[in-house]
């Protein structure tokens, strides 16, 4: 506010009031005045704490901070409370009110989208299930069929079978009796059937001797 003049006079005044007081008391330097060259390379030393003094000047800190906050956050609750009752807080009312049907809307037609969705893949789904039962039935069929045909093809084998009927069972008795049948058979390392229990080997020439069929 001064120039170098003003400073001047200031300290005149100063020291001119100071002497006549007759104290010895230290003079303010002027303000805007440069750092005295005796202290231009001074470098202040940190000042060195206890842990426990440290620890201590963290946890005021943080209470402070705490508390600062607290009540930053009791009058903002206050100033909103005090602020329903105005003009500011019914146009709030109604932009939420604005907002809440807009979200309402984009809700239901996000339902409306994913019920589409899901009715479409339930549909194919039931496709899906449907192409597959009627395919399960069709190999059902398939196999129900050659089930019946591989039973009458057996039950036709078994038909042409001759079997001794009732009425003819006396013949077939006679028949057994007269003409005997040995299932007994040996079979030599060449691979030829001797037929009979009491067959003997060097009876049966070997042209006349039966070969095991290889098929």
């Amino acid at each position: 506010m001064f120039g170098s003049s003003g400073s001047r006079v200031l300290n005149v005044i100063n020291i001119s009031y100071l002497q006549s007081r007759s104290k010895r008391v230290w003079v303010r330097k002027p303000l805007g005045s440069p750092m005295a060259k005796s202290k231009i390379f001074r470098i202040t030393p940190k000042p060195v704490l206890p842990e426990d003094e440290k620890a201590e000047i963290k946890r005021l800190f943080d209470n402070y901070k705490n508390s600062m906050k607290s009540i930053r956050q009791y009058f903002f609750e206050q100033s909103l409370k005090q602020a329903e009752s105005g003009e500011v807080a019914q146009m709030k009312h109604r932009l939420d009110d604005q907002e809440h049907e807009r979200l309402m809307e984009e809700n239901r037609l996000e339902n409306e989208k994913t019920a589409m969705l899901r009715q479409e893949r339930l549909k194919i789904q039931a496709e899906k299930a449907q192409q597959n039962v009627l395919a399960s039935l069709i190999k059902k069929e398939r196999e129900s069929k050659l089930h019946e045909i591989q039973i009458e093809d057996f039950l036709m084998k078994q038909m042409s079978t001759p079997f001794i009927q009732p009425e003819n069972i006396e013949k077939a008795i006679e028949d057994a009796l007269a003409n005997p049948v040995n299932f007994n058979f040996a079979l030599d390392l060449d691979g030829y059937i001797y037929r009979g229990k009491d067959t003997s080997i060097d009876t049966i020439p070997e042209e006349k001797r039966e070969r095991l069929n290889s098929n």
